[in-house]
């Protein structure tokens, strides 16, 4: 017999009855202890995540769908005015200062486009802003990167392009 086996044998013979059910009974609270400790809580823990990973979702679906619920309806609210001859660049920027955007880098392409960046601005301001853009001046957005700033901020770069080309 292994001699580890038989040291606890001899131990465990050594002790009196109510000790073994002492002993037994420490043994399986702390097999419990582990258990729960090894596999429970990492399980629990992990559903936890899952549960405010889905309710992140959920509360950035809904502000989603009520911004384009907003889109739709400054977009249908305003009168088309196409054509001018003014820059881009120029363009973009007084709609920009009228619209209360703070504009920080705006960068000229090779194929006529503008990239344009901000930094923090307001979401419903800077849906109407693009609105008037593309109502009055043909102005569309082409690519499109926003990172939201709690509920009404966010940070936004564009590529913007006039529809006649230039």
């Amino acid at each position: 017999m292994n001699p580890v086996v038989q040291a606890i044998q001899t131990y465990w013979s050594g002790r009196s009855d109510r000790e073994q059910v002492l002993l037994a009974i420490m043994f399986v609270m702390l097999a419990g202890l582990i258990g729960y400790l090894l596999l429970a809580r990492p399980l629990i823990d992990f559903h936890q995540q899952a549960r405010n990973d889905y309710a992140g979702s959920m509360r950035l679906y809904r502000a989603i769908e009520a911004d384009a619920e907003t889109y739709r309806a400054l977009s249908s609210s305003g009168a088309a005015q196409i054509g001018s001859g003014q820059s881009l660049r120029s363009i973009v920027g007084s709609l920009a200062i009228g619209n209360q955007i703070a504009i920080a880098r705006m960068i000229p392409g090779d194929d006529g486009s503008l990239t344009v960046n901000i930094e923090r601005a307001e979401t419903r301001a800077v849906m109407s802003w693009l609105i008037d853009l593309e109502e009055r001046y043909g102005v569309q957005v082409m690519a499109s990167t926003m990172d939201r700033e709690g509920n009404e901020y966010a940070q936004i770069s564009l590529v913007l392009r006039r529809g006649g080309g230039g």
